[in-house]
């Protein structure tokens, strides 16, 4: 079925005059066409790139955290979490002891791998356990015999505390921690 309809644009040599003008504009550098074109590709160039560059920083900003809680110390005896935030293993405190036996109050632990290490060694920390500690009293190891995991590493819980976790640098992120910014 053919029909003619008159209010189609019709090509002819005057339209065609007339396109080739608008891409002769943009494409001959130095008219205002051609720098409209080239602000707009670099507009589509630059600015994902620098939401790229932001979304990364914002990215390393929260992949590394200082540990905000120098008072507790979560040491797990695996590299899980769940949503609630409870993991296999304790959270440990150190404190400070007096002499005429009243309590001298919390001590900052500045070395949260050491204080786990120690817990391990102690066998205060089971990974075959179901929570993470031994079944009871008798297990533990006052000689601090007991094989500690290798690598452990530190990571920063959302509380801010610090977390010892069995595993390579990755297992931070893989938890959904941050790790500990020097």
């Amino acid at each position: 079925m053919n029909t003619n309809d008159d209010s189609r644009p019709v090509f002819n040599e005057a339209r065609s005059a007339s396109m080739r003008a608008m891409l002769v504009d943009v494409a001959e550098i130095g008219t205002t066409q051609n720098r409209r074109f080239r602000v707009a590709q670099r507009a589509w160039t630059v600015v994902p790139a620098a939401l790229l560059v932001i979304g990364l920083s914002a990215g390393m900003f929260f992949a590394t955290q200082p540990v905000t809680d120098q008072y507790s110390v979560a040491c797990f005896a695996r590299a899980e979490l769940d949503w609630r935030g409870a993991f296999p293993g304790t959270t440990g405190a150190s404190l400070i002891g007096t002499t005429d036996g009243s309590d001298g109050g919390s001590s900052p632990i500045t070395d949260a791998i050491a204080f786990c290490s120690d817990l391990w060694a102690q066998h205060a920390l089971d990974a075959s356990s179901p929570n993470g500690t031994p079944p009871g009293p008798g297990y533990e190891d006052r000689t601090f015999s007991h094989p500690v995991p290798s690598p452990l590493t530190e990571c920063v819980m959302k509380n801010g505390a610090a977390a010892v976790i069995p595993g390579g640098p990755d297992v931070c992120s893989r938890l959904g921690l941050a790790s500990k910014s020097q």
